[in-house]
């Protein structure tokens, strides 16, 4: 009786212990002010704690909707840099407790540039970092020994480890969304302060295309307007193509990407256009789309639909987001506007002229 009293004293002292212990490694990590400083820290303490050989961190991006490699121990910061998690079918998907067992053979892996990296032939545990059911984090812990166990003691040093990194990702999350916030609020500035400063057409527009260039890097961008008898959509400005296309181009209106977009006032997002089979038809020349994925944004004034802006192939590979969408929307506004200004301003000129005509010959 009095040796499992002893026993179990022991083991509230033991806890106590590496209770004390994890209080110090986390406010360490948060007193840290570099965002790489305190990943470096949460996986070189992570390591210790869950007795692993390597820790691989990576934080999901809600732009480009995946998870990315931010940092890691031992060789693996230099193989999986710059890469991101590929999941097996639902793997991500719902993922509420960490499962604490070494796994042998998992079906995710990672693709990096040059490379692809599976754990075919190593024993993992996958567990994600959570808050308020959404997954803002994966730590990867790699085993080498088969045999490796996590018992209690060590399981819940894991869990009370975890608890407070859930909101710190949470706000490394919430800082990227303000981001590029900021960036889209910056492009529309300076795409404004064109619209206040310059009056001519052609200049406005070349500006408000090298501007979108610069903040979506994007490889291709084209503007097409509607011709006057509303049959086809012809390029005004344009990016990334030859001029001997765009001299060229002349789309009938509900053929290809930009001639269904015409037709209606929504905006095209397609992550995909290899998994779409039912728009796979409408692109026309399937070479010019690198990376498979594509906006298309009409151009609405005064409720009808005058031109299209399109862009393909981002300058980083990933696919675009809801975000690209309503950033190029907002622009496609700031465009459209440029446009039926123009066209009252031709209109007046018409009207102007005719008028002096009338007059002459009544004299």
């Amino acid at each position: 009786m009095i040796s499992d009293k002893k026993q179990e004293n022991e083991t509230l002292k033991k806890q106590l212990a590496g209770f004390r212990e994890i209080h110090q490694v986390l406010s360490e990590i948060i007193a840290e002010v570099s965002q790489d400083q305190k990943e470096a820290l949460i996986c070189r303490h992570f390591k210790e704690i869950s007795g692993a050989d390597e820790i691989s961190l990576f934080l999901f991006n809600p732009k480009t909707e995946r998870f990315h490699f931010r940092t890691a121990t031992g060789e693996s910061a230099r193989n999986y840099a710059g890469g991101f998690l590929i999941p097996g079918e639902g793997e991500f998907s719902s993922l509420p407790e960490p499962d604490l067992r070494p796994t042998y053979s998992h079906r995710i892996r990672i693709e990096t540039e040059n490379d692809t990296y599976t754990y075919d032939d190593k024993f993992i545990m996958v567990i994600p970092v959570t808050a308020f059911s959404t997954v803002y984090g994966i730590l990867i812990s790699e085993y080498d020994d088969p045999c490796t166990t996590i018992d209690n003691d060590k399981e819940e040093l894991i869990r009370v480890f975890l608890t407070p990194l859930s909101s710190l990702f949470e706000c490394y999350a919430e800082r990227q969304r303000q981001e590029g916030k900021a960036k889209s609020l910056e492009l529309l500035y300076e795409i404004g302060s064109k619209l206040s400063s310059l009056r001519d057409e052609e200049q406005i527009l070349e500006n408000i295309m090298f501007l979108i260039e610069k903040h979506l890097q994007v490889d291709r961008c084209s503007l097409m307007i509607i011709d006057e008898d509303r049959k086809y959509l012809r390029i005004k400005k344009a990016f990334g193509i030859d001029d001997l296309d765009i001299n060229k181009s002349k789309v009938p209106l509900g053929v290809g990407i930009a001639g269904h977009v015409a037709m209606g006032t929504r905006p095209l997002l397609i992550k995909d256009i290899a998994s779409e089979k039912n728009l796979v038809s409408l692109v026309q020349q399937k070479a010019n789309f690198r990376t498979n994925s594509l906006l298309s944004v009409p151009l609405v004034s005064q409720g009808e639909v005058i031109g299209v802006i399109n862009v393909n192939n981002r300058k980083d590979g990933l696919p675009f987001s809801v975000e690209d969408m309503e950033l190029l929307s907002k622009i496609g506004s700031e465009i459209a506007a440029v446009l039926h200004r123009s066209y009252l301003t031709l209109q007046l000129k018409k009207a102007r002229e005719l008028d002096r005509e009338i007059r002459r010959s009544m004299v």
